[in-house]
């Protein structure tokens, strides 16, 4: 796709990140655009059937959204927005973690139904996180929430963390996963303070929209 930079491990610099020229200032009506254009990155890790966990948040819940029609896919996801997306799609199976309903994030938690994240193997996990650092890793505004983050990066062969620009070299007060532990991070952050630069470099591969 146009526009779109993909970066290996330890390979990331000031060039890279900013080949496309998209470090130019971005105004606030630019979080939707931003939010679809990671989502459409996103498909590209989809694989052709399987099993893919889908975290909560306004990305995942784009990237539910854009699921190619068709597909073989089962998702799972703690999220009720991304359910209610997909519950119309006869060519998705949506299974849906149980647990108690977080107020303000539309996610469940501490607890599970038939299968929680502790008892899953999934081909692809994308993972949302509320701050992306060098320095800690992933991390999220909500306690309550690392842990079901935690074992969602653990049941996956593949993560894949969706992160826009502002979440990028940002740290939030619970700490869930190491850079080392993801595969892809898709971003549209321009990458080009020291803070981005370091989390470029720490990941297995960086893709930019």
């Amino acid at each position: 796709m146009p526009g779109r930079t993909s970066v290996a491990a330890g390979s990331a610099t000031d060039t890279d990140c900013a080949a496309d020229g998209s470090s130019a200032p971005r105004t606030a009506g630019a979080a939707p655009a931003a939010e679809e254009l990671i989502a459409a990155a996103a498909l590209d890790e989809l694989p052709s059937r399987g099993t893919v966990l889908l975290d909560a948040g306004p990305v995942a819940e784009e990237l539910a959204r854009s699921l190619p029609a068709g597909g073989d896919l089962t998702v799972i996801t703690n999220s009720m927005p991304v359910a209610m997306a997909l519950i119309v799609r006869e060519d998705v199976t949506v299974l849906l973690i149980g647990g108690r309903i977080q107020s303000g994030a539309g996610a469940t938690v501490g607890g599970h139904g038939t299968a929680g994240p502790e008892d899953l193997q999934v081909d692809v996990a994308f993972i949302t996180a509320d701050g992306v650092s060098a320095e800690r890793g992933l991390t999220t505004r909500a306690p309550v929430e690392s842990a079901a983050k935690r074992m969602m990066l653990r049941a996956a062969d593949r993560v894949v963390v969706l992160a826009p620009s502002e979440r990028i070299g940002h740290v939030e007060l619970a700490r869930f996963g190491a850079l080392a532990e993801v595969d892809c991070l898709i971003t549209d952050s321009p990458c080009d303070t020291p803070a981005g630069r370091r989390v470029g470099v720490g990941v297995q591969r960086l893709t930019r929209v």
